[in-house]
């Protein structure tokens, strides 16, 4: 690939608690709804027992030690039935996107889905109208499983 000539060197870690202000950062450039990651903190960086709580991993990627991107995946708890990780809040700072980053980060995450948490699959949702995230989670083996609407009624 032509693109990944052009990529500098990266790192890829897990989020620590001192990376929030990194992560809210991060988490202003995208469409989802705003969380208070603080209120929640146990569940990104600890605290709960695994075998019992969903928990969910936060992967930065930096570049030159500049976090340039970030995902999360949500892990089952250990005796779950169904052994499915979820994907969610994909994001690339402005200043590095088009860099391939994004992939690198989910390639990552999926090698660690498979081989360290031994995951039977992978779930995400995307924006229907998100024809870059579509087209590179498509390009990684990631089928589409079905079309949901979401509705909402305004009381203002």
């Amino acid at each position: 690939m032509a693109n990944d000539q052009s990529i500098a060197s990266f790192v890829i870690r897990l989020a620590t608690p001192e990376d929030i202000a990194l992560i809210e950062e991060l988490d202003s450039y995208s469409s989802s709804p705003t969380r208070h990651i603080h209120r929640d903190v146990d569940k990104y960086f600890g605290s709960v027992d695994p075998s019992t709580h969903e928990q969910t991993l936060i992967f930065l990627l930096e570049v030159d030690s500049q976090v340039a991107a970030k995902a999360e995946l949500m892990i089952p708890p250990h005796d779950a039935q169904s052994a499915v990780g979820y994907i969610k809040r994909v994001i690339t700072h402005p200043d590095y996107r088009g860099k391939s980053y994004a992939r690198k980060l989910m390639e990552h995450i999926i090698t660690y889905g498979r081989t360290e948490q031994h995951l039977e699959a992978i779930d995400l949702h995307v924006y229907e109208k998100n024809a870059p995230a579509i087209k590179l989670y498509e390009t990684l083996g990631f089928a589409l499983q079905h079309k949901e609407l979401y509705f909402r009624l305004s009381l203002q």
